[in-house]
């Protein structure tokens, strides 16, 4: 059998161009066109999204009502009976554009063309998911260079702080399986004796490492059932029926980037929503010299938290 390094070494000494063109004869080009894969980006199933603002509009304002008042036993013909009452507070959140464009040179396009390429699919797909990034980083944290307000960084929510374990950390990877699940049931407790009994938290959302435990970790020794099935099984002793892995979100987010947490929260768009006025506009192509501009822009106003008590940051597992 001749080798190929051989053939090329003996071309390469006639000509050197020789080489280089049987090189590109060999090769293999596969028609098929792969992309590098993109994590999930979770925030808008996780997060109730809400488009009914003006994309005009450069805040957004929601007032809450709050009752107040108490009755008490009075006397036949009496004329001081105590008031009830309802007074109102507003919140303002400020409401911002993002945008990005991709550009298309002309020599680009004949390029692609010749190659069978549908250039404007693959910039578009790349102009969609730039925008998704950046609506997924505010709805999470924020924009504090705007005052745009995110979910995570809500100082209005709750926060518990887990405790120690018979191994004296507090830390889910050396906990034992019940101190694991005592953790997530005295999470869910607070949610409800913080709110009155008014909400119940069906969501639970965990540091991807936290899930693994959870998911991988049985609930005894002499169970084959593990911890999150056992979570997910008892729904009036927790009320979870909702248990999401999160990449990244929830790593370091919680008292000042020092430790990892799990959110509770009963998910319903009264409670909170992220308000998104104008999703991704495309305007018409822009021609600059030799390249066509196509710029693209959305409306996002931040998460709206309306229920703090619906929710819970629980802290250092």
């Amino acid at each position: 059998m001749i080798r190929i390094d051989a053939v090329r070494t003996f071309l390469d000494a006639i000509d050197p161009n020789a080489a280089l063109f049987t090189a590109r004869q060999l090769e293999a080009v596969e028609a098929e066109i792969y992309r590098f894969k993109e994590r999930e980006l979770k925030y808008r199933s996780l997060i109730p999204v809400s488009n009914r603002d003006n994309p005009g509009a450069e805040t957004i304002t929601y007032i809450m009502y709050n009752m107040v008042g108490m009755a008490k036993i009075i006397a036949d013909y009496s004329q001081d009976l105590p008031r009830a009452d309802v007074y109102g507070q507003s919140f303002s959140h400020p409401v911002r554009s993002i945008g990005c464009a991709v550009g298309y040179s002309r020599q680009e396009i004949r390029a692609a063309m010749m190659a069978g390429i549908s250039l404007e699919t693959e910039k578009a797909a790349a102009q969609r998911r730039s925008v998704r990034n950046k609506e997924s980083s505010v709805a999470w944290t924020g924009h504090s260079a705007t005052g745009i307000p995110g979910f995570l960084t809500n100082a209005n929510i709750p926060t518990l702080a887990a405790g120690n374990g018979a191994a004296g950390t507090d830390d889910w990877a050396s906990k034992t399986a019940d101190e694991i699940i005592e953790d997530i049931r005295l999470g869910c407790a607070k949610v409800r004796s913080q709110s009155k009994g008014v909400h119940q938290a069906d969501t639970m959302l965990l540091p991807s490492e936290q899930y693994d435990v959870i998911a991988g970790t049985p609930r005894s020794t002499h169970s084959d059932v593990t911890i999150l099935d056992f979570i997910l099984s008892k729904p009036q002793s927790f009320g979870i029926s909702t248990v999401e892995p999160m990449f990244g979100e929830l790593d370091l987010a919680f008292v000042s980037g020092a430790e990892d947490g799990m959110v509770l929260y009963e998910h319903s768009r009264e409670n909170f929503e992220l308000r998104i006025p104008m999703e991704l506009n495309i305007y018409p192509a822009q021609e600059k010299g030799l390249e066509m501009i196509v710029p693209g822009e959305s409306r996002i106003g931040g998460v709206v938290v309306r229920y703090p008590l619906a929710f819970l940051f629980f802290t250092g597992i």
